[in-house]
């Protein structure tokens, strides 16, 4: 594919298990900003159901492939349980960025309405641009957009600031944010593991506002820079599934929101 002309910025969310009220704070502060977002969705909840029936975003699927997944045991039973939940998804990230040939080649012969892959992390790369795979018997083509920013690797990053400007200079900037970040505006992750510590043998889900609130980090972090994101780049943003069918019919700069 040819070099992308202009910066295209993405916002995307992995769900990660998160509570149904983190996941509704991101899609009101995308929605309060008219920005276009992408939720990679890993189970069924009402919020989910929100998020599908708004145009303003897009839901994929988080498929967790590795050992001990809620989702199934195998790589078919995965991806089915996911499609169950958003069916008309196009986009997907692995959950862990898990990724083999053997995965894109079951993708390419059997699940073909999943177009886009956005799992490919590239941190703090600029002029990221698409590229294609061809993968099994059909040759299918799979779609791969790598992004280059991350809350939870950001948290840990040597140098890191998170009042730094967001990197939208040039070519893909595909940010992906966790609801349960957002929602503890996380700096490092010590005050997340000290909430999951708290809640025990509780899913993350089952967490409350009120339990939550003693863990939420003051100034810079990671909602503060969604904030930041939603200001500085909101003519650019666009769904991932936007900017993938922009790049494969060639018009890559032109793609609408």
């Amino acid at each position: 594919m040819s070099a992308v002309p202009e910066s295209i910025v993405s916002l995307t969310f992995d769900i990660d298990w998160a509570p149904d009220w983190c996941v509704a704070l991101c899609a009101r502060m995308c929605a309060e900003a008219g920005a276009p977002a992408t939720f990679f969705a890993t189970h069924a909840n009402p919020v989910l159901d929100d998020l599908l029936r708004n145009p303003l975003f897009e839901v994929g699927i988080h498929p967790n492939f590795l050992a001990g997944s809620s989702h199934g045991a195998t790589l078919r039973t995965v991806l089915d349980h996911c499609l169950a939940l958003a069916p008309a998804a196009s986009a997907m990230r692995t959950h862990g960025l898990f990724q083999s040939s053997e995965l894109f080649a079951l993708i390419c012969d059997h699940y073909p309405t999943i177009e886009t892959d956005v799992s490919l992390l590239l941190p703090f790369h600029a002029n990221l641009v698409p590229t294609d795979l061809y993968m099994g018997t059909s040759g299918r083509r799979l779609t791969r957009l790598p992004y280059c920013w991350e809350d939870d690797v950001a948290a840990t990053w040597p140098g890191w600031r998170w009042d730094a400007e967001p990197i939208t200079a040039s070519g893909l900037a595909i940010f992906d944010f966790h609801p349960i970040h957002v929602a503890l505006n996380s700096r490092t992750l010590g005050p997340y593991g000290d909430l999951k510590r708290k809640l025990g043998s509780r899913p993350l889900r089952t967490a409350t506002e009120a339990e939550v609130a003693p863990f939420v980090e003051t100034g810079p972090g990671t909602r503060r820079y969604l904030e930041r994101l939603l200001g500085a780049a909101h003519a650019r943003l666009r769904t991932v599934s936007t900017i993938s069918r922009a790049a494969r019919a060639g018009a890559l700069s032109a793609a609408a929101p």
